[in-house]
């Protein structure tokens, strides 16, 4: 599979963009400029300062940060974790070099799985192709990854990727040359700061200095890493001197400002010009919410004992953990009892001290680094933490892998204190208790699942079935140590995890059994700069470090979900589970602080937020909404905020709202699932209705189409689908010519970038993508094959093919097929709804998640459905509040994805409110069903959403010819629900 990218995104654009005009109008000049140096950019240039300031002024004016401009430019980009930022840079790079001729650029980073995360993406042949022929760069980039020279007796050679570096041509307008480079290769070493090597390049014989004469842009990735005090800042600053540094990070170093009583800290932004900080991240569901669980011990005390150190026959330390309290050390020898620790132990004493475990009188044999839960029976806390989360993950898993038209594959990540519980230690005797315990749980838990899958899960209990059978398939784990391990499997799962992030969100190994691996283990290697868009569970079975380290954990799994075809799936609320100790219960609390603590918090209502109130509910008078606000507490009389109704506001006038959605931060263990009562009454009146509503239906699409659909595919084959993509080399001889350097260009060699696919495997591929049936395709491409008889199609028959098919099909669909198709009532029997039970009976409530993410005090009117005001947006909240239209018997909000009508697209769509009225005399009762979509336009809607609309006019008036009228209307932000009602009385 290929991870699909995309163009334009408007959070990535922005960032690209505000960088770019930070230039313009800037002199940046290529005289006296040897081949290797970028051109120099005039740093007194007055328009800088002017473009940096336009910029900020959609910045916070306290994040703005240092303006000053000295013997480098420096420009902060602040880009919240998952949100993209290294595509950001990269496209950054091209851009730069597009607009103003720089080619010379060095990223730092600060770690090794950074680095092999972003040379991974810069080198992947679909990120090149992406910028070349999706986004039209017609240069390409050359990535150099310096690396650690080992030591070896005799002549000392020059860094090879130093040296193509330097003496990369900026004659040549279609490459960029970049220099990939981790901190401690700053810092430690002598790779690039002794001058003693055997030969150098253009008369340097440090590589500092040659970095230094090629004026370079530096990019800093992570700059939290890189304060400006620290080694490596300085050797940037002092030793590269490049003439610009962008830093990209979403944490920036503290610094101290003010002194004695007015110290105070804050972040050290220098020239801020784009800023995606967390809240907006969040709010904009660019990335996951996340859902903090910890585990309630059984003994329901805040309080665990930890075995950390033992001497075979001598003694075995024990750290007893207390929420809140100081961590208490105990050493106890054999015989001594544990009651010394704890009062509950009473009875409890240690018989025997092994190496790497200890016996207890009570029969319990527990392992060096496992955590116990204070009771007589001793649980393990670690096995209660693993169920959770092996609970959590096949939650997640099975609607990932069943409830879609295209599979997610889902990913759990475990943060672990000791190596040697998860890998053999071949240095001891000592067993891997976690990973024969967590083994143990996945057994029992992939045994339940399979017991739970249904005749229509099929391929779902295979890969079960399949992951059962490959136990130790199913896990792997990344540990700094891994680096200097021989061993071949561990080099294998190392590789995985590090370099192959396609293949570990694949479901299929290349010699198409089931790719099983989806538990990833970790110490601290995986902390940061290493992420995957499909984890949905971290874990964390060990303590962590500071509050900055805790946020970084939660980056691993931020980033929205890719499907199995590589598309990014961002129409959907995703939550990462994040499950904890006790210690941690208040963690989500902590982060939902730090997110808003960036901002500065309103304290009163202005003028401007009232007339946000009042133009949202499409009131004139500002002093209306400023009485409401008073009435309901939320402000006293000079419009302060109410400290204890500060939430209350802004759940309910969220469009003034300062800091996060409430709902993108849960602490699971506080908020129960609220359920919410059916009212049975008013279920009877919609019962008639509804159920017409579940009744099945089928898309059939025109006669005619599966006469000319062969056709058709026919234009869209002959249309670049089987097209080669090639690297190329660019060989260039440096010549010296009349003492002048002059590059020669030499023959280059182009390579053929592939993923090839058995002619069978490419069949089922596209049938599995787009539903045109195997024989029709296979008929296409016969004709296609005589068409081209030059052409061996075998050569174009790969992933690059599929993906280019599905894109033009599903264009063609949306361009073609509306209005050539009906729907078909099939047979339907009795069966379990989102509202009744299998028997038909009205189900007696429901999870609140359902019909609305928010919810309000207050009691709806007795003709709605539940007891509850429960809603997604302000459009939804004013139609429930509007029950008490005369004409309206019942209605109720319809339950999320409960009603699933078949679209041209491939999914399904589900309306949102049901109706039953009766005109003014009560002579007959009509039912409406109602879209709202809380956009001011219909030109805001995305195509895909007018296309599920128009669908559901074509299955709304089947529903009539079948016998039910059920009049469907469409709801814009603008419109009041009685103006809908009235239309449909009027002219029906």
């Amino acid at each position: 599979m290929e991870l699909i990218l995309e163009k334009g995104l408007p959070h990535q654009q922005m960032a690209v963009e505000a960088i770019s005009a930070v230039f313009e109008n800037v002199e940046i000049s290529s005289k006296l400029q040897k081949y290797y140096q970028n051109p120099v950019i005039n740093l007194k240039s007055r328009e800088l300062v002017k473009n940096i300031r336009k910029l900020q002024e959609h910045v916070l004016l306290e994040h703005r940060g240092s303006h000053d401009i000295e013997d480098y430019l420096n420009l902060d980009v602040k880009m919240e974790t998952g949100t993209g930022k290294t595509y950001v840079y990269t496209n950054t790079i091209y851009e730069l070099h597009k607009q103003y001729k720089l080619n010379k650029f060095i990223i730092v980073v600060p770690s090794l799985s950074i680095k092999a995360g972003t040379k991974q993406f810069i080198e992947d042949s679909y990120t090149q192709k992406h910028f070349a022929d999706v986004c039209g760069y017609d240069s390409n980039i050359e990535l150099l990854t310096l690396e650690a020279q080992k030591s070896k007796k005799g002549k000392r050679y020059f860094p090879a990727s130093v040296r193509d570096f330097v003496i990369g041509s900026c004659q040549d307008k279609k490459k960029i040359y970049v220099l990939l480079v981790n901190m401690q290769l700053l810092t430690g070493g002598k790779v690039l700061s002794r001058d003693d090597y055997d030969y150098g390049v253009e008369s340097f014989y440090q590589p500092l200095r040659a970095l230094e004469a090629t004026r370079p842009i530096v990019i800093i990735d992570e700059p939290h890493r890189f304060s400006k005090g620290q080694k490596a800042f300085s050797v940037i600053t002092e030793k590269i001197k490049p003439q610009c540094i962008i830093r990209f990070g979403a944490t920036f170093p503290e610094i101290t400002k003010g002194k004695g009583k007015a110290k105070y800290q804050t972040r050290d932004y220098h020239n801020l010009i784009y800023e995606l900080d967390a809240c907006d991240a969040f709010n904009q569901n660019l990335i996951k919410g996340i859902a903090k669980e910890h585990f309630e011990s059984l003994s329901h005390n805040e309080e665990k004992l930890k075995i950390v150190n033992m001497k075979r026959n001598d003694y075995v330390t024990f750290h007893h953990i207390m929420k809140d309290k100081p961590i208490k050390t105990y050493t106890l020898k054999v015989n001594e009892p544990l009651s010394l620790i704890s009062s509950v132990f009473e009875g409890i004493t240690i018989t025997a001290i092994k190496s790497s475990s200890v016996e207890f009188s009570n029969g319990l044999e527990k392992n060096k680094g496992e955590e116990l839960d204070i009771n007589v029976y001793m649980n393990s806390y670690q096995e209660q933490m693993l169920k959770l989360a092996l609970r959590r993950h096949f939650e997640a898993e099975k609607i990932n892998f069943c409830q879609r038209r295209f599979k997610i594959k889902t990913l759990a990540l475990f943060f672990i204190d000791d190596i040697h519980s998860y890998r053999v230690d071949k240095q001891s005797d000592k067993k891997p208790y976690l990973l024969e315990m967590f083994e143990k749980l996945l057994r029992e838990y992939l045994k339940k699942a399979i017991d739970n899958c249904n005749d229509e899960e099929i391929e779902y209990r295979l890969y079960l079935e399949y992951s059962l059978k490959h136990i130790g398939d199913c896990h792997a784990g990344y540990f700094s140590e891994d680096n200097s391990d021989t061993d071949e499997s561990i080099a294998k799962e190392v590789n995985d995890i590090l370099h192959n992030k396609k293949m570990l969100l694949s479901f299929k190994n290349l010699d198409g059994t089931y790719n099983v691996r989806r538990f990833l283990f970790s110490k601290w290697t995986l902390k940061e700069g290493w992420d995957n868009p499909n984890i949905f569970t971290i874990t964390k079975l060990r303590s962590s470090g500071s509050e900055n380290s805790k946020l970084q954990e939660v980056g691993r799994g931020l980033r929205l979900p890719v499907d199995e075809n590589g598309h990014r799936v961002s129409e959907e609320n995703f939550y990462l589970n994040y499950i904890v100790d006790f210690t941690e219960a208040d963690f989500a609390q902590k982060l939902i602080n730090q997110i808003n603590g960036e901002r500065p918090s309103a304290a009163t209502v202005t003028d401007e937020m009232l007339r946000i109130i009042a133009d949202k509910r499409g009131i004139d008078s500002t002093d209306q909404i400023f009485f409401e606000l008073g009435c309901k507490g939320y402000i006293d009389r000079n419009r302060n905020i109410s400290s204890d109704k500060r939430e209350q506001l802004f759940n309910e006038y969220p469009e003034i709202a300062t800091g996060l959605n409430l709902n993108k931060i849960k602490d699971v263990n506080r908020q129960k699932p609220v359920k919410i009562k059916i009212r049975p009454k008013v279920y009877d009146k919609l019962k008639n209705l509804w159920e017409t509503l579940n009744q099945n239906y089928v898309l059939i699409y025109d006669k005619d189409i599966d006469n000319i659909l062969t056709e058709e595919i026919d234009k869209m084959l002959d249309n670049s689908v089987f097209t080669r993509h090639y690297l190329q080399s660019f060989r260039q001889k440096v010549d010296i010519v009349s003492h002048i350097a002059k590059v020669k260009e030499e023959g280059s060699v182009e390579e053929t970038v592939d993923s090839p696919l058995l002619y069978g495997e490419f069949l089922k591929r596209i049938n599995k993508l787009t539903g045109v049936p195997v024989k029709v395709f296979h008929k296409a491409m016969i004709n296609y094959a005589q068409k081209h008889k030059s052409v061996d199609i075998n050569d174009f028959i790969n992933e690059q093919a599929v993906n280019n098919f599905v894109t033009k099909f599903s264009q063609w669909k949306k361009n073609f097929l509306q209005g050539r198709f009906r729907y078909k009532r099939c047979d339907t029997f009795l069966h379990e709804t989102a509202l009744s039970n299998s028997d038909g009976t009205v189900k007696s409530e429901i999870v609140q998640g359902r019909i609305g993410t928010r919810i309000v005090e207050g009691k709806p009117c007795e003709k709605y459905l539940y007891d509850k005001i429960a809603y997604d947006s302000d459009l939804e909240k004013d139609n429930i509040l509007s029950g008490e239209i005369d004409n309206i018997i019942v209605y109720g909000k319809i339950p999320r994805r409960s009603i699933a009508i078949p679209t041209i697209t491939g999914g399904t769509y589900s309306p949102d409110f049901m109706y039953v009225i009766k005109r003014t005399n009560g002579e007959k009762e009509l039912n409406i069903i109602v879209e709202t979509k809380d956009v001011k336009e219909q030109s805001n809607l995305r195509d895909e959403e007018n296309i599920k609309i128009d669908c559901a006019k074509i299955f709304f008036e089947q529903l009539k010819q079948d016998g039910y009228d059920v009049k469907f209307k469409k709801q814009l932000s603008g419109k009041k629900i009685k103006a809908i009602i009235d239309e449909v009385l009027d002219f029906g």
